[in-house]
């Protein structure tokens, strides 16, 4: 895809949009990156956004953005990873300097609870329809569904246990497996 300044335009209004109405996280983001980036501009397909969603998961930084810049990077390069990066951030960056501003107003104000109750609902709902998206392109055989329920056990069971070990054991043992099966053939 060619970069131009219509493209890097598009690139921070998609990533700016996607960054002002997301609530809760890097893992409320996703779908709105699908829909924005494979379904409405076909710019990626739904393999690719699960794949960027696991790197993003595995380093280190905000997962939110983290996911933008390497989307952004995947449809334009460098250029467009920075602005894609700037478009997710800014929102977050304006909403802070508001409600810091007011923020004894707001902790206090009943409607304001309610409404961040009702979003927190809302994403957590389209959590679970990302999850059932995912689940598709990311547990598309045995292998990758044993992976899911070992790690959803332990992530269960060890409730302290920091899920950045869990996503490394993962990797290294799929990597164990993969190339213990790859050298007998």
């Amino acid at each position: 895809m060619k970069l131009s300044a219509r493209l890097l335009r598009t690139i921070f209004f998609s990533t700016f949009k996607i960054g002002l109405f997301t609530f809760g996280g890097g893992l409320a983001m996703i779908p709105f990156i699908q829909s924005e980036f494979s379904e409405k501009r076909d710019w990626l397909t739904s393999e690719e956004i699960a794949d960027i969603t696991a790197v993003a998961q595995t380093l280190p930084g905000v997962m939110a953005v983290n996911t933008s810049v390497l989307t952004c990077y995947r449809v334009g390069g460098p250029l467009a990873a920075v602005v894609g990066g700037i478009g997710a951030v800014l929102p977050s960056f304006i909403v802070l300097c508001i409600v810091t501003f007011f923020y004894s107003s707001f902790i206090e104000n009943p409607y304001v609870r309610g409404a961040l109750r009702g979003v927190s609902g809302a994403v957590t709902a389209m959590f679970i329809n990302t999850l059932r998206k995912m689940r598709k392109t990311n547990v598309a055989d045995w292998w990758a569904f044993g992976f899911f329920v070992v790690a959803f056990a332990v992530i269960f069971i060890f409730d302290s246990l920091n899920v950045i070990f869990v996503i490394l054991a993962g990797g290294l043992l799929g990597f164990a497996i993969f190339w213990g099966i790859m050298k007998k053939r």
